[in-house]
């Protein structure tokens, strides 16, 4: 049975500017209405921006028999989109376009699990295009929603359907040019987070999301810390920051201390970290009279190759309960056995940063 929960009518119309003379003058209702008369079997295939047709095709081989082509003109399917609204949505397949990540979305979403697991939805991605997008959940580690609030001058091309996503003005254009700055996130596991741009670019491997509320704008809600994570922080040719604690801000947009991540189990491997030009954000807030220092220590491990990042008397609050950390290593900086650390003037309240 077919399913078209996934067409974007806006978006659809302004991928084929020629189908709106049409509703115009009368001839069809819509532009749902003229994909399903013409479209659909005609090979057109911007419905969604979160539907691309060669990257369903090529996360999908076992349907190329079954897709159309000029060597395979009676397949039963027009396109790969043809055949992701007959059968591929409600079976659930989800390598669909370069703006979802399915394991990503879950992992990120731990609240929907239950909704997946009893059959409300058969993936994420049923309830990202139902829900999530309405929602502001976004579909890959790219924080998408912020790169847009932050970017105000490329919403009308997204809008318009010039472009589909703000992840793809970032990997198109946004990435090479030093003015814009994008933030990556991870989830409640294990992640390989990449940065990538010249300009800054921010690597949060915990599970962040999204706040709005009360006329206040939106904030950051850290909805995972670290705990029980292991996670890989990767630089790019940027000025990357490896955030390893970040300020918690409330849904009025006061401050409200800070959080150290990786207090516990598990900890952050940092790579490629480039002295002079990166720099390492942990928690916590300093007066002049003392340093770092007197809460983390920071020396050389395995054989003097890497340097080791670890809690020395660092007042946390877990569950509303004070404790101090000692001998806890929350982070590793590969290659940087050599690496002396500085503290950073220009941090900001409740946090520090390191270079």
């Amino acid at each position: 049975m077919a399913n078209y929960a996934i067409f974007d009518e806006q978006y659809y119309l302004a991928s084929y500017p020629w189908v709106k003379p049409a509703i115009d003058a009368g001839v069809i209702k819509s532009g749902r209405e003229h994909f399903e008369k013409f479209g659909q079997a005609g090979g057109l295939t911007k419905i969604s921006r979160y539907f691309d047709e060669s990257t369903y095709l090529d996360g999908n081989r076992d349907i190329a028999p079954f897709v159309r082509t000029p060597n395979n003109p009676n397949a039963p399917f027009a396109t790969g989109l043809d055949h992701f609204i007959q059968q591929g949505y409600e079976q659930g397949r989800t390598r669909v376009s370069p703006d979802y990540d399915e394991a990503f979305y879950i992992a990120n979403n731990r609240d929907l699990q239950p909704f997946i697991q009893n059959g409300t939805f058969k993936s994420g991605y049923q309830q990202f295009i139902q829900f999530g997008v309405k929602e502001g959940r976004f579909g890959t580690s790219f924080f998408e929603t912020e790169y847009l609030q932050k970017n105000p001058d490329i919403v009308p091309f997204v809008n318009s359907g010039t472009l589909k996503t703000g992840r793809e003005h970032y990997f198109n254009f946004g990435k090479n040019e030093p003015s814009r700055s994008a933030t990556f996130v991870g989830s409640s596991g294990n992640d390989i987070l990449t940065g990538s741009g010249v300009g800054k670019v921010e690597l949060i491997a915990v599970e962040v999301g999204l706040a709005t509320g009360n006329g206040f704008g939106s904030s950051r809600v850290y909805e995972s810390d670290g705990s029980n994570e292991f996670d890989i922080l990767i630089g790019g040719s940027g000025r990357d920051t490896f955030a390893l604690g970040k300020e918690n801000i409330t849904r009025r947009g006061s401050l409200l201390g800070s959080t150290q991540f990786y207090i516990g189990p598990g900890f952050a491997t940092i790579r490629n970290f480039n002295q002079g030009q990166d720099t390492i954000q942990l928690a916590g807030s300093f007066t002049l009279s003392n340093s770092y220092l007197d809460i983390f220590s920071v020396f050389p491990i395995n054989n003097g190759r890497d340097l080791a990042i670890q809690t020395k008397g660092f007042r946390n609050a877990i569950n509303g309960v004070l404790s101090t950390s000692n001998f806890d290593t929350i982070a590793v900086i590969e290659g940087g056995g050599n690496l002396t650390l500085n503290q950073l003037p220009s941090s900001p309240d409740f946090t520090f940063s390191l270079g």
